[in-house]
């Protein structure tokens, strides 16, 4: 794998590879990567983003009812 982080000033840029990718088929996906300043202001934990099953006991409730033997 090889990875370059560029910021563009033309329209059109040429990447120097290394010699391993010579003659093999290689993938360039070009996309924007985040300012710091904008990921600061994100910064959550990936649980924050799952949300929890209403249905699904708890585990003082698992604990207290014997989960295995109930569900």
């Amino acid at each position: 794998m090889y990875r370059e982080i560029i910021i563009p000033t033309e329209k059109k840029h040429s990447i120097e590879l290394p010699p391993s990718l010579y003659g093999k088929k290689v993938e360039v996906i070009a996309f924007e990567i985040e300012s710091e300043k904008k990921v600061q202001g994100k910064k959550k934990k990936f649980l924050d983003d799952i949300e929890a099953i209403p249905d699904f006991p708890s585990i003082e409730q698992i604990r207290k009812e014997g989960w295995p033997e109930k569900w």
